[in-house]
């Protein structure tokens, strides 16, 4: 008999003795070929056989009819579900190879690698942009921006997350958001400036006017990030923790770290000096 004939098999409780058993059933033509084998074989034991290897050989102990059957012994659960497992999966497809690939670790090594030198990349670029376009100002930004990503490393480690590429894409893209904060402030900081502010009065301002928008399109992105990990698999979720991590540290850094050195930058000038921004 192949395993054609059976429709199903699962484990059962016995309940005289509380014993694990597995009951099968069998199709129509099934049925009589199993009553008729186990009429010729009765005291004999019947093999069960999946690619070669014998999983159970119970004893025919009478003819079986009415197309059910029962498997009875000192099974544990887990015997009585591997064995019905076993019978449910014994079907004749044949498995024919047609091609084998073997992926090795070094693949993986490449894709990080990758991924790790696009982050350097991107960081380089925007570091050297926000130095050229903002003067001193775009090298807080700059101080800022690497504080935010060392800080993300430091929050992943502290919470055992593994760095994934889905992970790494999330850091590239808190390096930008990060640096939007600053534009934002950098921006504010300008316009008061030419309405002829004083520096210090346009730096408080322009942080007090840019932290609402900072705080509110942050707040939306956290949120989306939080449904992300709720409701994604495995590579999403540790984009959303990076996405996560990094929103909060760009928003601690580019509120409050940069505007310290902006403090500490006029306080060492006069009050009508200008700004390098």
């Amino acid at each position: 008999m192949t395993g054609e004939s059976i429709t199903d098999a699962r484990a059962t409780i016995e309940q005289n003795n509380n014993q694990f058993s597995v009951s099968l059933t069998f199709n129509a033509r099934g049925a009589k070929l199993f009553e008729r084998v186990t009429e010729e074989n009765i005291k004999k034991r019947l093999a069960i056989v999946l690619d070669g290897k014998v999983y159970s050989a119970p004893v025919i102990q009478d003819k079986i009819s009415g197309g059910k059957a029962q498997i009875t012994g000192r099974f544990t659960q887990d015997e009585a579900h591997r064995l019905a497992v076993v019978l449910r999966d014994a079907l004749p497809a044949p498995v024919n190879v047609l091609e084998q690939r073997t992926v090795g670790p070094t693949l993986g090594q490449e894709s990080i690698d990758a991924g790790m030198l696009a982050t350097g990349i991107a960081a380089l670029a925007i570091i050297l942009f926000m130095a050229l376009y903002y003067s001193t100002a775009g090298i807080f930004a700059d101080f800022v921006l690497l504080l935010n990503i060392v800080l993300t490393m430091a929050g992943l480690a502290a919470f055992g997350a593994t760095l994934t590429l889905p992970g790494i894409a999330g850091i590239i893209l808190t390096i930008a958001m990060a640096v939007d904060a600053n534009v934002l402030i950098y921006e504010r900081i300008r316009e008061e400036l030419r309405k002829g502010v004083r520096p210090s009065e346009a730096v408080d301002k322009g942080y007090a006017k840019a932290t609402l928008t900072i705080l509110d399109s942050n707040t939306t992105n956290v949120i989306v990030a939080i449904i992300l990990y709720q409701f994604g698999t495995g590579p999403i979720r540790g984009f959303a923790v990076t996405l996560v991590l990094g929103i909060l540290m760009s928003m601690f850094t580019a509120i409050f770290v940069s505007r310290i050195m902006f403090d500490l930058y006029l306080s060492k000038r006069s009050a009508d000096a200008p700004v390098s921004i």
